[in-house]
């Protein structure tokens, strides 16, 4: 636009300058011409880019800032500022000496910029601006700030009474809070009142507030961790100013004399670190308003600093608390440590262990197929040839559905998933969304214990169901995000019984006396990913220590030994309300199963010990890869299709390419159900 009239501006000098006199009619039009090219091309200057690329925020309940984004020009800390967001003292502050007539003027105090003329011209040089803060805004929007230059002043005025017409005299000010500079990459006052004071804008004292109305003026000169002298010398002129101004009384003045300085940086949040992007990713919003409790969340930085002094082999930990009185998302760990992970691992499908089996057994519970005082069968062949054995390695003989899973028990779960089928427990849990991902995959026994991915949030969602009767409910993280409406996934009694098995399950050597607390743990097959999820009361927490790029190290994670801790470590710490169930009458709830449930007898069902059989790797064999970097799995017998699982993927092809040296299990399973599974390790010849 500015180019186009410069050409036109250019063609009316020449006209004019064809004839010899020109009337004072053409006179008044050049001029006109040139002062509407001039005041076009400052307009068409104004870059508003600076903030619409602003960081982008996350608020906790009271809105205090628990995530953050640089800002994508510049790599600023710039936080959209409203003036309902900073004190009171401090915009009277602001006001009275930076610009006193700000709600008289229409963005320039053409007196103030006279007085400045005149002072500059009397010393020689320019020692004054007499800028507004629509003024300083425009230098920002600009972006020439440094250049103090008379044609630059001029820009400025003609800038700073547009957007003030166009935009506002109250937006304007919001961009002044936003935009003015304080040091190193500081934009704003909203992060300058957290990078230094360490809290947010709406409260400050008037050492505070006038440290922050100086600043602009040379961020760099009156920092005080690198100048404190000059700080010192800018939040006295500051206070002194303000008193004779009449923005407070002498009492006021004399009390602020005893404040301190901030001798360095405090930083924005450290919650914020704990709080990756991937959360942004959800919303287009620069500013999200979240229902996460700060005190909660301080809880889980707490426990993440503990994490992280007694551990720094690649494991981080994440975390889940759910509010169900509320149905909201209260706090949320994301990775305790950024160097290793800046993925929000709460929402990244991974093994979920054997914390699934609750569930197997919650639906049979309801389908009438078990009862918890059904006997099951912990004992080695169960299924087969296929040799699937517990965390310790050790068989228990029968046992009753309700000590197999409180106990964790592999082989016991099996064949409760062998009652309701792999495709129903899969097709039961992504009724309402896609919550297992199992992929192209065919759902077989495996899911139960852990080949299936999913989200720790959607993990403890499900366990919140438990807590909550069968009901399941969708949980907000962000205020005012639109809900699915509940939904029952199994019936009250069902899901109460799960729960109540659950208070059983055995408690760290840390929390003997959390007799209250529901919950299981999990820990995956390669020891990647180690879980531990409960509820107590309104809460439920889900845990997980994982290697986000499933490279372990020396030491192995297990969601009893590791998780667990952690979990009732949180619970212990978290302001909780009963829930206050009702009474439910249901025989699944009483001591005694019916005589149809008894015991599980018929495995023959799900179970041919001909049936699938892996003749090449055996247990226990070492194995050398072929020159192609294969392992190739020989086998005999099955029906139709068969598949091989490894390390959760599922194919038709009868071979693997390991990755590194190690111990690896590898499945296979027919149509009809016939599975065969061995465990060998693998040496690479380098």
């Amino acid at each position: 636009m500015s180019t186009a009239l410069y050409g036109i501006f250019g063609k009316l000098i020449r006209k004019a300058s064809a004839h010899r006199m020109m009337t004072a009619g053409a006179v008044l039009a050049v001029l006109f011409a040139g002062s509407a090219v001039f005041c076009a091309s400052c307009i068409d200057e104004l870059d508003y880019s600076v903030l619409e690329k602003r960081s982008r925020v996350l608020y906790a309940s009271d809105g205090s800032v628990i995530g953050y984004s640089l800002s994508e020009d510049t790599d600023s800390y710039r936080f959209y500022t409203t003036a309902d967001e900073v004190s009171p003292l401090y915009l009277k502050m602001l006001i009275a000496n930076e610009d006193r007539n700000f709600y008289g003027h229409h963005g320039v105090d053409f007196p103030a910029l006279l007085r400045a003329l005149k002072g500059n011209l009397s010393n020689g040089r320019v020692t004054s601006g007499g800028s507004t803060l629509a003024m300083q805004v425009v230098k920002r929007l600009a972006g020439h700030e440094e250049k103090r230059t008379y044609l630059n002043k001029l820009r400025e005025i003609v800038q700073a009474v547009y957007i003030t017409g166009k935009f506002g005299r109250e937006k304007v000010l919001e961009w002044y809070l936003t935009l003015a500079p304080y040091g190193g990459n500081t934009e704003g006052v909203k992060a300058a009142s957290l990078r230094w004071f360490g809290h947010l804008p709406n409260r400050m004292t008037p050492s505070e507030a006038a440290l922050l109305t100086a600043l602009p003026r040379a961020p760099e000169h009156i920092r005080p961790d690198r100048h404190p002298q000059a700080a010192a010398y800018y939040i006295n002129e500051v206070l002194r100013s303000s008193r004779e101004k009449g923005v407070f009384g002498d009492d006021v003045w004399k009390s602020s004399a005893a404040d301190e300085l901030p001798k360095e940086l405090r930083g924005i949040g450290q919650s914020a670190r704990t709080l990756a992007v991937r959360l942004f990713s959800t919303t287009g919003l620069r500013e999200i308003y979240t229902h996460i409790d700060p005190k909660i969340q301080q809880v889980l930085h707490d426990e993440a600093a503990g994490f992280h002094e007694k551990h720094n082999d690649g494991a981080v930990l994440s975390v889940v608390v759910l509010d169900a009185s509320t149905h909201e998302i209260t706090g949320i760990l994301g990775s305790s440590d950024l160097s290793v992970s800046e993925v929000c691992l709460p929402y990244s499908p991974r093994s979920p262990g054997s914390a699934l089996k609750p569930f197997a057994y919650g639906l049979a519970f309801e389908e009438g197929k078990l009862h918890p005082q059904t006997v099951l069968h912990d004992k080695s062949k169960l299924f087969g040839s296929w040799r699937p054995e517990n965390f310790d390695r050790r068989f228990n003989g029968r046992v009753t559905a309700s000590r197999a899973l409180a106990s964790s028990l592999n082989l016991p779960a099996i064949e409760v998933l062998g009652l309701i089928g792999s495709g129903y427990f899969v097709n039961s849990v992504n009724r309402f969304g896609n919550i297992l991902h199992v992929g192209s995959k065919v759902p077989d026994y495996s899911v139960i214990l852990g080949s299936a991915d999913i989200t720790l949030v959607n993990l403890a969602k499900l366990y919140a169901m438990l807590n909550e009767d069968g009901m399941l409910n969708d949980y907000s993280l962000y205020i005012g995000e639109k809900l699915h409406e509940p939904a029952r996934f199994m019936s009250a009694d069902s899901a109460r019984a799960v729960f109540d098995i659950l208070k059983s399950t055995g408690r760290p050597a840390t929390a003997p006396n959390a007799a209250d607390v529901s919950y299981k743990t999990g820990t995956s097959s390669r020891f990647t990913d180690a879980l531990s999820v409960g509820s107590l009361e309104n809460h439920t927490v889900a845990v997980a220590i994982r290697f986000p790029d499933n490279v372990t190290g020396l030491y192995q994670y297990s969601g009893f030994r590791d998780a667990a801790p952690v979990l009732f470590s949180i619970l212990g710490k978290l302001p909780s309300r009963p829930m206050n169930r009702p009474d439910i009458d249901s025989a699944l709830l009483s001591g005694t199963s019916p005589d149809a449930l008894t015991e599980i007898a018929d495995d023959s069902r799900i179970t041919d010990r001909n049936g699938l059989h892996i003749d090449f790797p055996q247990n226990g064999d070492t194995v050398l890869p072929d020159a192609f970097g294969r392992i190739f799995i020989n086998h005999s017998g099955g029906e139709g299709r068969i598949l091989l699982s490894h390390d959760g993927v599922q194919t038709e092809e009868m071979f693997f390419t390991p990755e590194a040296e190690g111990f690896y299990t590898v499945s296979i399973m027919d149509e009809s159900g016939h599975s065969d599974s061995v465990t060998f390790r693998v040496v690479l010849d380098n």
